[in-house]
């Protein structure tokens, strides 16, 4: 199995699973087997853009320290 070599993770935001990314495999190209929704990898400038997104957002709905 020399070509499929296991390096990080792809995840479903959605679901919140995990799956082994694939070399040369790209995540996005790969949809979560129990949601149906694309997958990304773990840790990509997406994944970090999704994640601010969801930070931002919890901000708003008033989890903060502003009095």
């Amino acid at each position: 199995m020399e070509d499929q070599q296991y390096n990080g993770y792809c995840i479903c935001v959605h679901c919140n699973t995990k799956y082994p990314h694939v070399k040369k495999q790209p995540c996005r190209n790969k949809t979560c087997p129990e949601c149906g929704r694309a997958l990304m990898r773990e840790g990509s400038y997406h994944h970090q853009l999704y994640l601010k997104k969801i930070g931002d957002r919890s901000y708003e709905n008033g989890n903060s320290d502003k009095g």
